[in-house]
């Protein structure tokens, strides 16, 4: 009778599932309590996809949210659809060309781009960037799309450009919307693979959940 394949993490139990991190079978304890922890699973891992389905977000603060002075309802996401799926695409595609992008680094991107652009709402023009070399990376590969999009739709469509107001909202609902689903966990992207499942990319087996508050 052949041995049973241990864990090629912790050598001890028999592997069960295979792992492209370790380029290896893994058993179920190591992958439950190593998954965004110490392995950075990719998004297209089956385990994981699973797990974010069925973990539960850490709570949220009961302290006052950052931006709650900026009003974001149902009606304006319904109107301005257009403008939060490409934002939500933007950034997926910021994220996921960025070596090393977690939710975290999409939470400070955020925070940073929402600064900017309520310094834009005062009149100033100054961009504040994210501290960290990820969140600033990801900012960058972001606003590069924003703009894209305004040229895009003032020399294509002959449409103006979306107003400040309506970007501050859209990032603000996002940022709002990462907050309310973080998994805690140290390499954690459960968000990353929300705002997945959000784009126009999305499978036919598996449609997009409707953006909702």
């Amino acid at each position: 009778m052949p041995e049973p394949i241990l864990c090629k993490i912790c050598g001890k139990r028999r592997a069960r599932r295979a792992c492209p991190v370790v380029r290896g079978d893994i058993c179920t304890i190591c992958c439950g309590t190593e998954r965004e922890v110490s392995l950075a699973c990719p998004l297209e891992c089956e385990y994981l996809q699973e797990a974010h389905r069925r973990e539960r977000p850490i709570p949220v603060s009961d302290k006052q949210p950052l931006n709650a002075d900026v009003p974001v309802n149902e009606e304006f996401l319904q109107t301005h659809e257009e403008l939060v799926l490409f934002c939500i695409y933007s950034l997926v595609q910021a994220a996921v060309r960025t070596a090393g992008a977690l939710d975290a680094d999409i939470l400070a991107a955020l925070e940073a781009l929402i600064q900017t652009h309520r310094t834009l709402e005062s009149g100033l023009v100054y961009e504040t960037r994210a501290e960290n070399t990820i969140a600033a990376a990801v900012q960058r590969s972001f606003s590069a799309s924003l703009a894209d999009y305004q040229k895009m739709r003032a020399e294509r469509e002959a449409l103006s450009p979306v107003r400040n107001s309506e970007i501050l909202k859209v990032l603000v609902f996002l940022h709002r919307l990462g907050q309310q689903n973080l998994n805690g966990r140290p390499r954690g992207r459960m968000y990353l693979d929300l705002l997945r499942q959000m784009t126009p990319e999305q499978s036919v087996e598996q449609p997009a959940p409707s953006i909702i508050l």
